[in-house]
């Protein structure tokens, strides 16, 4: 099957993640156990079905990680994660090439969309990307993080188009190639491993790292 669709990840795929790095080191410092209990939060929460709260169990587990009440530790969350770092983004440069690639797809009228395991919708704003997407939303909103299926088929259904079809664009091998894969969509993985094509043993059907070549790579199966 051919393409009919494309969609994105956020986070070190359509911007650079050396630089957000570096703009965070502050951030990082300032609220290490933190950050440290929240990576094993979101680990924890990946592995856990059902879901029926996602929110609520995110406060619960990272609670109980820095011993407070799950509603001071929802508030640390709002605060810190998703206010405080998400405003790191803005005046972040996009990759190369990437807004001529979207600028294309859409004067081909390809769909378009995003989805990512943090809340999108401020970050594509500070991108200066905030507008021409057909779908735009948080895994989270769906209650299970990547891999899991769920974000995946709630994409294909967003953007009104058959699994096969769509491309999902990461730079995450573990959760947007293996995600996508499983969700049975084309994936194309931003690594630096590989300057084009296919790398070894991947899964993927794309391996890149120039926005340049995921655009005629997708222009040569659209649909």
């Amino acid at each position: 099957m051919g393409i009919q669709a494309v969609a994105f990840d956020v986070d070190g795929t359509l911007y650079p993640n050396d630089i957000m790095y570096r703009k965070s080191i502050m951030f990082a410092l300032r609220h290490a156990r933190l950050m440290m209990s929240y990576s094993r939060v979101r680990r924890t929460i990946r592995t856990i079905r059902p879901i029926t709260d996602f929110r609520k169990l995110q406060a619960e587990l990272l609670g109980r990680e820095l011993s407070i009440s799950p509603e001071l530790a929802a508030g640390v969350l709002e605060s810190a994660i998703y206010n405080e770092w998400e405003v790191l983004l803005k005046r972040v440069p996009v990759f190369p090439h990437l807004v001529e690639m979207l600028e294309d797809l859409k004067s081909r009228n390809i769909p378009l969309g995003v989805v990512s395991d943090f809340p999108v919708g401020k970050k594509l704003a500070y991108l200066g990307l905030e507008t021409g997407w057909n779908c735009a939303f948080s895994a989270e909103e769906v209650g299970y993080l990547k891999p899991n299926v769920e974000p995946f088929m709630r994409l294909a259904e967003c953007l009104g188009s058959p699994a096969g079809s769509i491309v999902y664009v990461g730079n995450s091998y573990r959760y947007d190639v293996v995600g996508a894969k499983g969700a049975g969509m084309y994936a194309a993985h931003l690594s630096r491993k590989v300057e084009a094509g296919t790398e070894p043993g991947t899964q993927a059907d794309l391996t890149f790292f120039d926005y340049r070549t995921l655009h005629q790579w997708i222009l040569d199966r659209l649909d």
